[in-house]
């Protein structure tokens, strides 16, 4: 009776918040705030169905989802969140790979000194589907362009950034001899002839300088020849010789009768 006149006597609880719904969290029962750590919250990524295009997006997805319940019980666990991952791929191209994945996770689970230090098994989970999935995929592409790509306008450096770039995604050697074959097909024929005789380069750095070299050679020369003038080749009339060379011409015009303005070579 004395028990039951205490109860009777504690205040009631105090509702807390404002609006419709005065209640928080800390006024749910205990079984509602442990059943609010085990749910994932928010629209769920989409499957993925093994088409190779859509494997970063899928994985950025995934990535920010979870990061969005990083107190969910299930992102915290490293198995149960491989188990949730390997839920969202189907179809036909991923079938054999998730089976593997399966058996892998149930030998972890068993033996879990398989897992290096300081890692564990969703990083080695989320590494695997990464090399299977994304890097040849994107070596293909990547590889695709390098063969398309060309010098144009004489913009070498737009050349130089674009197969730099191209070749890292394809994650291909730089001085791989076919990679340097590609960058050498590239470039103006002429550039590239003068490459190779000026200093026949063998790495992908000695092609890199000794293109930087001859086409400031080339833009230099260019731009002489454009305050020289023309290249000449022409007949000074029947049983004269014939006289060929870059020739200077002076503002005003050049003076005929005078030799020390007008250079032939």
């Amino acid at each position: 009776m004395r028990s039951s006149q205490t109860a009777c006597d504690k205040p009631p609880h105090r509702p807390r918040g404002t609006g419709d719904d005065p209640f928080s969290l800390e006024n749910l029962p205990k079984d509602d705030k442990e059943d609010k750590a085990h749910r994932l919250e928010g629209i769920h990524p989409n499957k993925f169905n093994g088409d190779r295009s859509q494997t970063t997006r899928f994985l950025a997805t995934f990535n920010r989802f979870m990061l969005m319940n990083y107190r969910a019980n299930i992102t915290k666990d490293p198995i149960m969140h491989s188990i949730y991952f390997l839920s969202l791929l189907e179809g036909p191209k991923c079938k054999g790979w998730v089976d593997a994945a399966d058996r892998w996770l149930c030998h972890v689970v068993e033996d879990p000194s398989m897992i290096p230090h300081r890692s564990n098994a969703w990083l080695k989970l989320k590494k695997h589907f990464k090399e299977a999935f994304s890097d040849y995929a994107k070596q293909e592409r990547a590889q695709d362009e390098l063969k398309k790509l060309k010098m144009k306008n004489n913009n070498l450096d737009k050349y130089l950034a674009a197969f730099k770039t191209q070749a890292l995604r394809a994650d291909i050697d730089m001085n791989d001899h076919m990679n340097l074959r590609t960058f050498a097909l590239g470039l103006p024929r002429s550039l590239a002839d003068a490459c190779i005789k000026m200093e026949n380069p063998e790495t992908y750095e000695q092609w890199r300088a000794t293109v930087q070299c001859q086409q400031k050679i080339y833009l230099k020369t260019k731009s002489l020849h454009s305050e020289y003038g023309t290249f000449n080749n022409r007949t000074q009339g029947q049983g004269q010789r014939q006289t060929s060379g870059w020739v200077w011409h002076r503002p005003g015009g050049n003076n005929p009768g005078s030799n020390n303005q007008n250079w032939r070579g």
